[in-house]
């Protein structure tokens, strides 16, 4: 069990780059700078179509624009957080400019995850307004297992400047070839991102409890702030163990040896005591 719990370590490591290069943080603190906003706007413009409208065509096509422009903003911030930690940990020094003209030039299939995932997010919506509880299920299951394949893919994408379904045979290739337990790192995000949902509702619901006989627009604007933090949060620290983890693949596929000695440092510095495989079938 312990090495589900190495990701704990990884988030030390990650503050430590922080702390080296404070411009790491831009792109979380930009993904709750925007989304926050746009989130409230997209509630209010939702909150005055009239209730008929919002159970049907209208409303399902509002509903998905809206979500399909918060995740867009949540993996455009992503791809920034990858060229960043791809340049620290390989150069010890990151530009934001670097880091925006990359993005920008994925911008396509950055708007491919984002429109997928709102499709995924609008059939949970539909299904849960026809209790089918059973389609939600599967939808949510496929829609874990897109979202994780994003991060995945993402790296391939920004940093080989590949297209959305060259990043994808890319990624495929790496992950076929995985050197690095992956699974066990999936497991352990997974423990991390229910840690901070459970913390999130605990604080917001503090935090309404307290605001709402002060003013209910008050509570409902900290609720908005809690759940974007959370959202950027997980996909800031998604972003940053599978940049890390494709550095680290790309690395073993060079050297026709899966050794964690050619991992990234903040990878390194927590997998020390595995042994090296035997070899690479790459």
């Amino acid at each position: 069990m312990s090495s589900f719990f190495r990701v704990f370590g990884y988030m030390g490591q990650v503050f430590g780059m922080i702390t080296q290069n404070p411009m790491l943080l831009a792109p979380l603190v930009l993904n709750i700078a925007l989304a926050v906003p746009l989130n409230i706007a997209l509630s209010v413009a939702y909150y005055f179509v009239p209730y008929e409208y919002q159970q049907g065509f209208v409303g399902h096509v509002l509903l998905g624009l809206g979500i399909f422009a918060l995740y867009f903003v949540d993996y455009f911030c992503a791809g920034l957080n990858t060229s960043l930690v791809a340049d620290q940990v390989t150069t010890g020094t990151a530009s934001i400019g670097t880091a925006l003209s990359r993005t920008l030039r994925a911008s396509i299939g950055i708007t491919i995850f984002a429109a997928v995932t709102a499709l995924f997010d609008l059939a949970i919506h539909v299904a849960n307004q026809r209790r089918d509880w059973i389609g939600r299920m599967i939808v949510g299951f496929l829609r874990s297992i897109w979202t994780t394949a994003t991060y995945v893919i993402m790296p391939s994408m920004l940093l080989e400047n590949l297209g959305f379904f060259d990043a994808l045979r890319r990624s495929k290739q790496l992950m076929e070839n995985d050197p690095t337990q992956v699974g066990v790192g999936v497991v352990g995000l997974g423990i991390v991102t229910w840690l901070l949902s459970l913390l999130t509702v605990f604080v917001g619901g503090a935090a309404f409890t307290v605001l709402s006989p002060i003013s209910p627009i008050l509570a409902m604007l900290a609720a908005f702030f809690l759940v974007n933090v959370f959202w950027a949060t997980s996909a800031y620290l998604k972003s940053n163990y599978y940049t890390c983890f494709y550095l680290w693949s790309r690395e073993c596929e060079r050297h026709h040896q899966a050794s964690p000695a050619l991992a990234p440092a903040p990878l390194k510095n927590v997998l020390g005591d595995l042994q090296a495989a035997p070899g690479w079938a790459g």
